[in-house]
């Protein structure tokens, strides 16, 4: 099986016994963090790649992170799972995703101001992915389903580029 159909179905289940017990945010909400943490986590990483390191010593080195999902399939198929379970999620509440890229951080204020306007542009409500990436020099980058609005300071330079080249 590959890696994505693993991710896939290790989510679908996850969410239907979550559902069921009526702890799908929650359950989503800490898959998220905990994905966060094992791709910032360079050790963590080390540990859940290593094929020789046995199962109980990696339950034992993660800790609380929980271990149970640990089983036979390659870890990093764990890794998979959080966007898959959101991806599930989502759709049963009817939630638009859209990745928004930054060049710095950007305040809780302005992110919900941001929510509420592309929620009146996609026509259902909104959640925000938000990425740094600081060679955007400013701006933005907007993307869903197959849709992106780049309006980013480094998109312009470019296209300031572009334009002087021909000139």
């Amino acid at each position: 099986m590959s890696q994505n159909r693993a991710a896939r179905a290790y989510a679908e289940a996850l969410f239907s016994a979550a559902r069921k017990m009526g702890q799908a945010d929650e359950l989503g909400e800490t898959l998220l963090s905990l994905k966060k943490r094992m791709e910032e986590d360079a050790e963590i990483r080390k540990i859940l790649q290593h094929d020789l390191i046995p199962l109980q010593e990696k339950e034992r080195a993660l800790q609380d992170l929980l271990p149970r999902l640990l089983s036979r399939e390659r870890d990093e198929t764990f890794i998979s799972i959080a966007p898959e379970y959101q991806r599930l999620l989502d759709q049963e509440k009817d939630v638009e995703p859209v990745e928004l890229t930054v060049a710095s951080p950007i305040s809780p204020d302005l992110e919900s101001e941001l929510e509420e306007k592309l929620s009146r542009i996609v026509g259902k409500k909104v959640r925000l992915e938000v990425k740094i990436e600081p060679q955007l020099l400013g701006g933005m980058v907007l993307r869903w389903k197959e849709r992106v609005i780049d309006a980013s300071v480094r998109k312009k330079l470019e296209r300031i580029g572009d334009h002087l080249k021909i000139v």
